[in-house]
C-alpha cells in the first residue's frame, strides 16, 4: 500500500523531520481559504499515487488569492498521470538553496536494507542515467544502521549540513522500521536559504503482508487512488467507469489492458488464490461503490479456487439490487454449476474463452443502458 504525501509528511513529521506547513482541501474555495492562513506564494500539489507529478501538471506554485482559487479548481478537475484527483495539499513555499534525494529501500540484489543519500529533485531518473547515482549504504536488517557508521558514510559523500542528513536518515529509518516499509523516500529534500533542510516530498511504500502480520492497519482513509487489501484480495480505484473482478493479477492487468482499448477502468481487483462467497460478496460491493460505475466485468479461472462458491457472493449482492450491467466470464472448476448460480441471478455469463469476447458483450451492454 503507498500512501500519499499528506499522509508520509505525517510521519515524518512525527520521526522529528521538517516538512512544509500545510492543509489537504477537497475544493477550490478551501484552497484559498488555506492560502490565506498560510500566508502566500503556495505550493498546490494533487494528491495522486503516482511519481512524476511536477513534470504533468499536478504541481503548481500561486501567488495570489484568484490564482490560487482558478489553479486549485483546474487542477481537481484534470487527472494526473491517468489518475483524477479529489484533493490538493496547499503548503507555504520554502526558498530552496539546493535540493538533495534521501531514501531507505530494499536492495533487490542483496535482499537487505539500503539507505540513499545524493542529488534530488524531479531529473532524479535522468541524473542516475548519466552516472550519478545517489550514494548507497547497507544496514544489517538483525541491527539497523549504526549511527556512527551513517555518519562517516554521510561525511563521505560531501554533503551537507552532514550532521544534519545524518540525523535525517536515521529518522528515514525510524520510519520505515516502525511501519514495515518497502520504501521512504523524500525527493527532494530540500536544504533552505536559511540551512534548515526540509523534506518537500514525501514517497511512503508499505508491506502488506507485514504490517497484517504485525497487527498494523493495511488502509487508509486518504482519498484518492490506493492500493487497498481485503482478506487475501487486492484492490486500486482507478476512477474510471467499468469495474473489474479477476482472480489473479495477470488476468486482472490483461483485463484492464482490454477495456481501455473502448472504455476507462474503474478499478483493479483480483482476488487472490482463496476465493469464498464472503470475499466475492465483498469485491462486488467495493467495486459498485466506485464513483461513475456504469458496469461490472467478473473474470476468473477455477483451477483450485471454487468459483461456483464465489458465484454465490455475487448472487447475494445481486439480490439486494444492482443497476448496472454485470458480465461474468467463469471458467474452470465447477463451470457449469457456477455459470447456472449467476445467471439465476441475472449476471449475463459469456462462456467463450476469450475475454475479449466478455468484455465486448459488457461494453456494449453498458452503450445500450446509457
Amino acid at each position: 500500500m503507498r500512501l500519499h504525501e499528506y499522509e508520509g509528511k505525517a510521519l515524518l513529521r512525527e520521526a522529528g523531520i521538517e516538512v512544509p506547513t500545510g492543509e489537504v482541501v477537497t475544493d477550490a474555495q478551501e484552497a484559498a481559504r488555506a492560502a490565506q492562513r498560510l500566508g502566500l506564494p503556495v505550493v498546490l500539489k494533487v494528491q495522486v499515487l503516482a511519481g512524476g507529478r511536477g513534470h504533468a501538471g499536478g504541481i503548481e506554485v500561486t501567488h495570489d488569492m484568484e490564482q490560487t482559487r482558478s489553479r486549485a479548481a483546474a487542477m481537481l478537475q484534470r487527472p494526473c498521470r491517468g489518475l483524477l484527483p479529489t484533493e490538493l495539499l496547499v503548503e507555504a513555499h520554502v526558498p530552496i538553496a539546493a535540493e538533495l534525494y534521501a531514501a531507505v529501500t530494499i536492495d533487490p540484489v542483496r535482499g537487505a536494507p539500503l539507505l540513499l543519500l545524493g542529488a534530488g529533485g524531479i531529473d532524479i531518473e535522468a541524473h542516475a542515467r548519466t552516472g550519478v547515482a545517489p550514494w548507497q549504504h547497507l544496514v544489517n536488517p538483525l541491527t539497523g544502521p549504526v549511527a556512527a557508521d551513517v555518519a562517516a558514510w554521510v561525511g563521505g559523500t560531501g554533503l551537507e549540513p552532514a550532521g544534519e542528513l545524518t540525523r535525517i536518515l536515521l529518522c528515514l529509518w525510524a520510519v520505515f522500521a516502525a511501519q514495515q516499509a518497502l520504501t521512504v523516500e523524500v525527493n527532494p529534500l530540500a536544504v533552505l536559504t536559511d540551512g534548515r533542510v526540509v523534506a518537500v516530498d514525501a514517497v511512503i511504500e508499505v508491506d502488506d503482508t507485514a504490517r497484517e502480520l504485525a497487527g498494523l492497519p493495511l488502509r487508509d482513509t486518504g482519498g484518492g487512488a490506493r492500493r487497498e487489501r481485503y482478506g487475501g484480495m487486492t484492490f486500486v480505484e482507478l476512477g474510471g467507469d467499468v469495474g473489474i473482478i479477476c482472480s489473479g493479477a495477470g488476468l486482472g492487468m490483461a483485463t484492464m489492458d482490454l477495456i481501455s482499448a473502448r472504455a476507462t477502468p474503474a478499478n483493479f481487483l483480483e482476488t487472490g488464490g482463496g476465493i469464498t462467497r464472503e470475499l466475492m460478496a465483498c469485491a462486488m460491493k467495493r467495486v459498485l461503490a466506485c464513483p461513475g460505475v456504469r458496469g461490472v466485468l467478473i473474470n476468473v479461472y477455477g483451477g483450485i479456487n471454487p468459483i461456483h462458491e464465489g458465484a454465490l457472493g455475487v448472487a447475494d449482492v445481486m439480490a439486494a439490487g444492482v443497476d448496472v450491467p454485470v458480465v461474468a466470464k467463469a471458467l474452470g472448476n465447477h463451470q457449469e454449476e457456477t455459470w447456472e448460480i449467476l445467471q439465476a441471478a441475472g449476471v449475463t455469463v459469456v462462456a467463450d474463452v476469450a475475454t475479449e469476447t466478455a468484455v465486448k458483450v459488457l461494453l456494449d451492454r453498458m452503450q445500450v443502458a446509457a
